[in-house]
């Protein structure tokens, strides 16, 4: 067993974990970085092939690296951005580790004392913890009871088409992940079945921009979580939206016209059998609300603040597929409530059902109802530990690539305030 000291251990060598290392690097403060995977695992390993960044390329605020290129409209695919992230953490000179997994943190004889996989252990004064949100990938319980015959795997492990085999593919879950492999097996003349849950969707553009451009202008990325209902609003499920082929809208309705089954929520397996509960209708309907109350607060917006926008007529918006056929909620599309997965030629179910987070790592870290840590301003309640890219852990944007950079920037202020 290995014993080595650094003044700041930063777990993660992600956008977040990075950000804080560019402003220590900056500063000259002594510190080490680690990821089991390396820089950007997390885009290499759990994205799929075909993947390409929900956000516009001008939301890229890393700091230090604002992107600049050619294409702010565009949307990165996942291979260049982990390149993008990689060449930026050369140029500071990032001290990145990988292959180093800490399985146990905790406080020891003033010190932290991190665990490692392979038994070794890193004592730092201080740690910042930037594992982004979610490490566990969920999955159901009713996933036991799949017949041997049929492969299950989760989205973080989805690559392509031509990696589950012959056959039709059941996607459970209607999020952004599962509409967007969804999406990719139809465009590889896949049959497939979709669960669909309760999400929201966004047009990808409406009226001249972005929907990222209008959250920005109506400042829903700054939203704070005082701002929310309720706490466990944090963790819901992101909107249907696509930056495939310079961003696209994702409609369920139009997924069914292009041949696939939509389903309600997957109530239970038995043998061949998959149940499904009646309430297909009732999503849709949640969707095309969601995305209907979307362009309302636009057009409010944009009427309030006397900005130069074009129209929409509702046959462009129809042709976009932000509105459905007649109009949200208005056309009926059959759900199956059973299928006979043999019958069917169901041969690979996709669980697209999200993760949960774990942070039981972490000895003694003050964590509210939901297990989610206690943090203000990225500081814990825990002597000189901090985190960094959480969900709404500042605000809206504190978990993505536009404004984890600000959040960082204090984090790293705090780290620096003394030796």
């Amino acid at each position: 067993m290995e014993t080595r000291t650094s003044d700041i251990l930063i777990v993660g060598a992600g956008q977040a974990g990075l950000s804080v290392s560019y402003f220590l690097s900056r500063n000259n403060r002594n510190h080490l970085v680690v990821d089991k995977g390396g820089i950007g695992n997390a885009w290499k390993q759990h994205r799929w092939d075909s993947f390409c960044l929900v956000t516009p390329n001008w939301t890229i605020r890393l700091p230090g690296k604002i992107y600049a290129g050619d294409d702010p409209d565009g949307f990165m695919p996942r291979d260049e951005f982990v390149a993008y992230l990689e060449e930026w953490a050369r140029s500071f000179d990032a001290p990145v580790e990988s292959g180093v997994e800490i399985r146990h943190l905790a406080r020891h004889n003033g010190m932290f004392r991190a665990e490692t996989r392979n038994g070794d252990v890193i004592a730092a004064k201080k740690v910042v913890v930037a594992t982004a949100t979610y490490q566990k990938p969920r999955i159901p319980d009713l996933a036991a009871s799949l017949p041997a015959h049929i492969t299950h795997i989760h989205a973080e492990n989805y690559k392509n088409a031509d990696q589950i085999g012959d056959g039709a593919a059941l996607v459970v879950g209607s999020g952004q992940t599962g509409c967007q492999i969804v999406e990719d097996l139809l465009r590889a003349g896949r049959k497939v079945f979709l669960a669909v849950g309760s999400n929201g969707r966004l047009p990808r553009h409406y009226r001249g921009q972005d929907c990222l451009y209008w959250q920005e202008q109506m400042q829903f990325l700054e939203r704070t979580p005082d701002m929310l209902a309720t706490p466990g609003d944090r963790f819901k499920g992101d909107p249907h939206v696509s930056g495939r082929d310079r961003g696209t809208t994702i409609d369920l309705r139009s997924c069914a016209a292009r041949g696939c089954v939509l389903t309600g929520r997957l109530a239970s397996v038995s043998g061949n059998l998959a149940r499904f509960k009646p309430d297909l209708a009732d999503s849709l309907k949640m969707a095309d609300d969601y995305a209907a109350d979307f362009l309302m607060k636009v057009d409010t917006h944009i009427e309030a603040h006397g900005v130069d926008a074009p129209t929409e007529t509702k046959a462009s918006l129809r042709d976009q597929g932000i509105l459905s056929v007649d109009g949200p909620g208005e056309e009926a599309i059959e759900a199956p409530v059973e299928l006979d997965m043999d019958t069917q030629n169901i041969k690979t179910v996709i669980w697209a059902t999200g993760f949960s987070f774990d942070f039981s790592w972490i000895e003694g870290l003050e964590t509210d109802a939901a297990g989610y840590p206690v943090t203000h301003d990225g500081e814990s309640s825990m002597e000189n530990l901090y985190f960094c890219g959480l969900n709404w852990m500042r605000k809206r944007k504190s978990g993505i690539i536009y404004g984890v950079g600000e959040d960082a920037e204090i984090v790293a202020s705090k780290l620096l305030e003394a030796v």
